[in-house]
């Protein structure tokens, strides 16, 4: 009641009861975090962890760029104006492995390929809207990694849930780089529920309901 107001918890307080009272021990009770709300900006990753990101997104909003009208860029680049992995992404060099632990390697050399390859795509790319071709025509012979900004909105239960499932550490490893990025204003927003989770969840691929 707002009469009662004086008497409420503060933040840091509210945080301590939540945990306490709602989530430690393994209690569960996550329906309360669904009020709290959070919006981010995020930009420069590939199109895959946007696909892998809007997966699995109860609670959870999205806007992202459909490169209908944003491939102004991708002319840049071809022309030279723009570095290309300011529009698309390739992997760094370096030793990987696939889903079944199967190691293998990405040379310098068959970077350089793929990027050529992104090079000439761009060309293409802008060849075709030279020539009356629609964005949306266009953009399918683009590379799929091209990359793009979304913006997101998560529930403070949602964006656990997000955690859960894409910071584990057998994660893409693209998608663990955006969680990284994402955690400290996870800490900033909610410092009691993000101290919880760190020390009981995180990277432990423990999902919550």
């Amino acid at each position: 009641m707002a009469a009662d107001r004086a008497d409420w918890p503060d933040e840091t307080r509210a945080g301590e009861i939540c945990v306490k009272r709602l989530l430690a021990g393994e209690r569960g009770h996550y329906g309360p975090l669904e009020h709290a709300q959070i919006v981010l900006n995020v930009g420069w990753f590939p199109h895959s962890v946007m696909q892998q990101a809007r997966t699995h997104r109860v609670g959870v909003s999205f806007d992202v760029q459909s490169m209908r009208y944003t491939g102004e860029r991708i002319c840049r680049a071809a022309s030279g104006e723009l570095d290309l992995e300011d529009v698309f992404y390739l992997r760094p060099e370096g030793q990987y492995s696939d889903r079944q632990g199967k190691k293998y390697s990405y040379t310098a050399e068959q970077r350089q390929l793929d990027l050529a390859l992104c090079r000439q795509a761009a060309e293409r790319y802008r060849t075709m809207l030279a020539a009356g071709f629609a964005e949306e025509h266009a953009r399918g012979i683009l590379p799929f990694d091209y990359r793009q900004h979304f913006v997101v909105s998560f529930s403070l239960r949602a964006f656990l849930h997000f955690m859960d499932l894409r910071a584990k550490l057998d994660a893409q490893e693209e998608i663990r780089v955006l969680c990284d990025l994402l955690w400290p204003h996870m800490q900033a927003w909610a410092p009691e529920i993000a101290a919880w989770y760190e020390k009981t969840r995180l990277h432990k691929a423990r999902l919550a309901p």
